[in-house]
């Protein structure tokens, strides 16, 4: 008897929590929607509120987590169907070539900050890498929403993105030599020929220009398999791109680039699309769980600072980086600012780094609550560039 009144408690619980995470998503995102906000800050601001450092309504942030990342693999697996294949290959060189300028300056500023404050090569290359990544969710759901991603400066952007989930394996690596003095061989060669095989690929997709799979017409009707078919696809190349130390969110990619070459996608973004909301809705709002609000609180000064300089030095970066690749100053700026964030990777390597311990927990904690408050903060950042460089002229 008492373990059926514990059965129901917990099923109350879980549905109060389920109740107060909607209506506070609703509440939110109804008054952003007035200031033309992106939903994903409701989402975030969400989970501050309900999460640990506010009501404690939900406590177990790892498990959130875990789910909502599916969300981060579904939104990469639809920016895979909207991207201009042919588009991404014509420019690969000079995106690979853009991507790694941008690795370099991102090493070299934090270089020279940590010069300055003493500290070893372990912090210097972490620091590095996590201001060199940007977020796909947030500005796929960007150029979305802008109806940019078809766009040359969409494509561009979108490449970058492609190029830098193909580098946190080797990151992660790299941190484990710096540290342990040992590398994963096996990992890197593995890594190196899923890259090949991705290239080839897509060249032979390029080269076809169609890919015909005949069986997809007979399921026209058939919802209910189109929604399976579609997960498996979304999934399926996720877990096989896991297995092999790679992004699960890249070989979800993978797989909306091929599908994008059939033709025939529109059904899956009828059928998925409503996942791909309320999953990536749970990444957002499990990103807001993890900021403590009263660390934020005791170093206030410290960490707005930081994510200012943050947002500044990446818009200078990618700045640089997109006139290098021969587009216009507009252009340019707009596309640093857009890349300014840092982006969810960036957690990964954190907590790696927690585990290696090359930080410590307030470094560890410092670094959380910036690169969470840097993906909140940017879509006021990009406003405020994008109402500079496309207000109207007198």
């Amino acid at each position: 008897m008492a373990s059926i009144l514990a059965y129901i408690t917990t099923g109350d619980d879980i549905l109060r929590s389920i109740v107060g995470m909607l209506l506070s998503i609703l509440f939110i995102g109804w008054l952003l929607r007035h200031f033309r906000q992106p939903y994903f800050i409701a989402y975030i601001i969400a989970g501050v509120l309900l999460g640990p450092s506010g009501i404690m309504l939900f406590s177990d942030v790892e498990t959130i987590a875990q789910v909502g990342s599916l969300g981060l693999i579904m939104q990469l697996f639809f920016a895979g169907i909207e991207i201009e294949v042919p588009a991404l290959i014509k420019n690969s060189r000079i995106l690979t070539a853009g991507t790694a300028v941008q690795l370099i300056l991102s090493l070299f500023f934090v270089w020279l900050v940590g010069m300055y404050f003493d500290w070893n090569s372990g912090r210097i290359v972490l620091f590095g890498f996590i201001i060199s990544m940007s977020s796909s969710a947030i500005l796929i759901e960007y150029l979305n929403t802008n109806k940019e991603i078809h766009t040359r400066l969409g494509t561009l952007t979108t490449g970058i993105l492609i190029i830098q989930d193909f580098l946190i394996a080797p990151m992660i690596m790299i941190l484990n030599f710096i540290t342990q003095k040992q590398a994963d061989v096996k990992a890197l060669i593995i890594g190196s020929g899923v890259m090949l095989l991705f290239i080839v690929v897509m060249r032979k997709i390029v080269l076809r220009k169609k890919i015909h799979l005949p069986w997809i017409n007979n399921l026209s009707a058939d919802h209910e398999l189109q929604l399976f078919i579609g997960l498996l696809t979304c999934f399926g190349f996720a877990w096989i791109t896991s297995l092999l130390n790679l992004s699960a969110a890249l070989g979800a990619m993978f797989a909306g680039m091929i599908l994008s070459q059939t033709g025939s996608t529109q059904w899956l973004e009828k059928s998925l699309s409503p996942f791909k909301i309320f999953f990536l809705s749970l990444f957002f709002f499990s990103i807001g769980l993890q900021i403590d609000l009263g660390f934020i609180a005791s170093h206030a000064l410290i960490i707005l600072l930081l994510v200012l300089a943050i947002l500044f030095i990446n818009s200078v970066i990618n700045t640089f980086v997109f006139r290098l690749l021969k587009e216009t100053w507009r252009n340019s700026v707009y596309a640093g600012a857009l890349l300014s964030q840092i982006g969810e990777f960036s957690l990964m390597l954190c907590t790696v780094a927690k585990t290696l311990n090359i930080v410590d927990d307030f470094s560890f904690q410092l670094t959380l609550s910036v690169i969470s408050l840097s993906m909140l903060m940017t879509s006021g950042w990009i406003s405020i560039i994008r109402k500079f460089l496309f207000r109207e002229q007198p």
